[in-house]
């Protein structure tokens, strides 16, 4: 069953069927403000963080679903009817109105057809704009005079969430409202800063700024008293719930349109004035409209692919990118599931999230790349859980005089007192960023970064290949008694809490790190450190064979106790994911044992929706395992497709070559090949999901927790770098596909450090992977190295494979 359809031409998930069984939601804004909303016009907007500084109210997980939001409602005057431009909140039946949305990349749309009006209300935030705008448009196509009533409705919330949820003795008398010319301005008298303007460019006919007032006491968003009466009433007071409600009545001719443009913005009257007279000629928003369309162009155009498959087109060139490009710039804990209890920069998370769009958005991944440099500690683990601004250098923080030291003022404490001890720490944390910083230099060109030096979190400083240094020797010293790699809380799967016990995958992912960091070792001259790496290497790979091999696949450790997990003489829990696709990723499995892991994954693991993280499922509580089988079997960490490790079986199975296979679990996971199965999967199809309930859950197949996940970011890097095999060397950039052997080729748009690349990848023999031929330029080359004096020219590559 389909609720909507891929518009490629605008960028755009246009849902024409608006009942859905979930709420499918979209970001607007891409610097301080964010908006999440939804199909229906819910959701909340926040200035920096989701936390302590949330301006509108949500209620998460309630009923009715994903409320309030960002309304407009519109009364005919002739007989008092009244809808909302959203199907929700009023909800008029769908057999009488016909309700859209459009949701774009960074802007969101919503369409009304009711008795003969045709209305619009677009959302966005403008770069440069502190403020969500919403521009509606209101036209008749019946046949008659109309007289209409516009009104907006908003819900203001208490910045800090805790004090918005919990504290009514404190947020109810701590927050006031005033309207002035025009202008309704909401006051949190006991922050220092804290002011929200909503306004318009229109000289209002009525406001409401008491959400009690507006809505009713015994009514909600679905019928407010003061659109069902046609009058606002000019509430205002110091105290209370408060609303944005601007109201203003308007007569269209037939086929007459009017456009009205609404502010809800951060700061005082003088922010509301500049922002009105900046979009007093709206065409000024139109221009802010096309900005928008030109910033994510940009983006799109650091890589384009153009191949036979219709998702890999449609996901990496828009819809993948943009979900890689949201965690990276808003973090993981701003969502309808995530709705800002907490905040700050998981430490694994934002490690992946860095690497994966470094070629679209190379300043933001330094930024995230720095503030978890400057988040680990001296011993060579990081902060698993932690607000950039606590180790950041006082002069980045705002230090500017306050007039007051307000009661509810954001926790400040000193950055050594947020180090947590070892037994906090999560073995696998700082293992990501490694190859992180390896595919940053590489990406950027930016040798000098590794020289730079930055804060520890617990005081000093270092390079950032002293960093890097700490992280690996870390994971070298902190080894159980097979030799193999500590657990301890856990090792990215949070529910196998191994205590003392042993990790195959942090195992692995040492390789990894071990192996870039010979590579940059020897780049940059230090032959004795590759040296040094590379007996870490062949230390590991001796234990992968004779330790960590089960016969079939690689076992996923061992717990405290010494009892191996992952192996077959488990009755639950016999085939993990993670150490078998890691084994082959990370190299450190030679070919025949990578191949028998690989087909044990398929075997055990494969479904028609994505491969299930472990099998069987645990049904038998298990403590010296983890919290992991005492999770509900078929969901989250139990069982379930968990859908942030499949691209990493992806890029197994390009590394041995199998280019057929890796393309079917691309599809099975990919949520564009599920647009027309939505009674299954529920979340969105433009969006991949945290995880999709097991074949083991009465729900097999459907997706949850959509956006916020590092499934976005590393279906794209596994695309891009190991499917289509375009990827950044040192001095050189490889191409070196793995492909479906049906394919007759295809072309990527590709800059890399100023250069532009046209590559042309042909497959007459229809082989999966395997170059003979490239020719760059016209000329046969061995390989695309960068010459650092042709910067800004334009390249033809083409790639021969066979």
């Amino acid at each position: 069953m389909q609720y909507g359809h891929f518009d490629a031409a605008n960028n755009e998930y246009v849902i024409d069927r608006v009942d859905l069984p979930t709420s499918w939601t979209n970001y607007l804004g891409v610097e301080d403000m964010c908006a999440v909303v939804n199909h229906t016009a819910g959701g909340y907007l926040f200035y920096k963080t989701p936390e302590y500084h949330r301006i509108t109210r949500f209620r998460a997980n309630s009923v009715p679903m994903d409320r309030p939001g960002d309304y407009i409602y519109l009364r005919d005057k002739k007989d008092g009817d009244y809808w909302s431009i959203s199907w929700q909140p009023v909800g008029k039946p769908l057999d009488q109105a016909k309700y859209i949305c459009h949701h774009g990349m960074s802007v969101t749309t919503y369409e009304c057809d009711y008795k003969g009006i045709h209305a619009t209300q677009k959302m966005s935030i403008p770069i440069g704009d502190n403020a969500l705008i919403w521009d509606v448009t209101v036209r008749n196509d019946s046949d008659e005079l109309r007289s209409l009533d516009v009104f907006s409705y908003a819900e203001f919330s208490y910045h800090h969430i805790q004090i918005d949820n919990q504290n009514y003795q404190m947020s109810l008398y701590c927050a006031g409202s005033e309207y002035k010319n025009g202008t309704i301005l909401y006051d949190l008298f006991y922050e220092e800063e804290g002011y929200q303007y909503f306004t318009a460019n229109f000289e209002p006919d009525g406001f409401d700024c008491l959400r009690d007032v507006f809505l009713g006491t015994y009514n909600t968003e679905t019928n407010p008293v003061a659109v069902i009466n046609g009058k606002c009433s000019g509430s205002f007071e110091k105290g209370g719930n408060h609303c944005a409600a601007l109201q203003k009545g308007i007569e269209l001719k037939p086929g007459e349109e009017k456009r009205l443009i609404f502010f809800l913005g951060e700061g005082k009257y003088d922010e509301a004035d500049k922002i009105k007279a900046k979009y007093a000629d709206p065409s000024a928003l139109d221009s802010a409209y096309q900005e928008l369309r030109k910033f994510w162009e940009k983006k799109q155009q650091s890589f384009k692919v153009t191949s036979p498959d219709a998702g890999i087109d449609t996901m990496i060139n828009t819809w993948t990118l943009y979900q890689s490009e949201i965690n990276v710039m808003f973090s993981r804990f701003a969502s309808f599931i995530e709705v800002g209890g907490r905040t700050g920069l998981g430490y694994r998370d934002t490690a992946q999230d860095s690497m994966t769009v470094i070629p679209s958005n190379p300043e933001g991944c330094r930024k995230r790349i720095v503030e978890l440099l400057r988040a680990l500690t001296t011993s060579g683990y990081g902060i698993h859980l932690f607000e950039p601004r606590w180790f950041a250098p006082k002069d980045e923080n705002e230090n500017k005089k306050k007039p007051f030291k307000s009661p509810t003022v954001i926790p400040e404490v000193e950055g050594k007192s947020r180090v947590h001890g070892l037994d906090d720490a999560c073995s696998d944390d700082a293992l990501w960023l490694v190859p992180s910083i390896t595919e940053y230099v590489k990406e950027t060109g930016d040798f000098g970064f590794l020289d730079e030096k930055f804060g520890y979190a617990d005081g000093g400083e270092g390079t950032v290949y002293e960093h890097m240094k700490k992280i690996v020797e870390f994971s070298l010293r902190e080894v159980g008694s097979h030799g193999v790699c500590k657990g301890l809380r856990a090792d990215w799967n949070d529910c196998l809490n191994l205590g003392g016990g042993e990790s195959a995958l942090v195992t692995f992912l040492l390789y990894r790190a071990l192996d870039c960091m010979k590579e940059v070792a020897l780049y940059s001259g230090k032959e004795s450190d590759a040296a040094y790496y590379q007996q870490g290497m062949n230390e590991l790979k001796d234990i992968t064979d004779n330790v960590l091999w089960d016969g079939e696949w690689f076992l996923r450790g061992f717990t405290g106790n010494g009892r191996k997990i992952g192996t077959h003489e488990n009755t639950e829990g016999k085939v993990h994911l993670e150490s078998n696709a890691w084994a082959v990723l990370s190299g450190a499995a030679d070919e025949e044992k990578s191949r028998k892991a690989l087909d044990s994954i398929r075997e055990n693991l494969f479904t028609p929706y994505g491969i299930m993280l472990n099998a069987p499922v645990y049904t038998v509580p298990d403590d010296d395992i983890g919290f992991v089988a005492r999770v509900y079997p078929g969901l989250k960490e139990n069982g379930s497709i968990f859908s942030h490790p499949n691209p990493w079986v992806w890029s197994a199975e390009c590394r041995m070559g199998n280019g057929d296979r890796a393309m079917e679990y691309y599809h099975s996971l990919c949520p564009f090949y599920q647009n027309d199965k939505i009674e299954t999967r529920w979340a969105e199809p433009y969006s991949y999901c945290q995880f999709i309930s097991g074949k083991d859950h009465t729900t097999y197949g459907r997706a949850h927790h959509p956006f916020m996940t590092g499934s976005g970011g590393w279906a794209y890097f596994a695309v891009t770098h190991y499917i289509l095999g375009v990827r950044p060397g040192f001095d050189e950039l490889t191409v070196d596909p793995c492909i479906p052997g049906s394919w007759d080729g295809f072309t990527v748009s590709r800059r890399f450090r100023g250069e532009e690349y046209e590559i042309r990848v042909s497959n007459p023999d229809h082989v999966q992977k395997g170059v003979k031929k490239i020719v760059l330029d016209g000329a046969e080359v061995d390989r695309i190295s960068f010459d650092r004096q042709e910067t800004g020219s334009k390249h033809i590559v083409e790639v021969t494979m066979g």
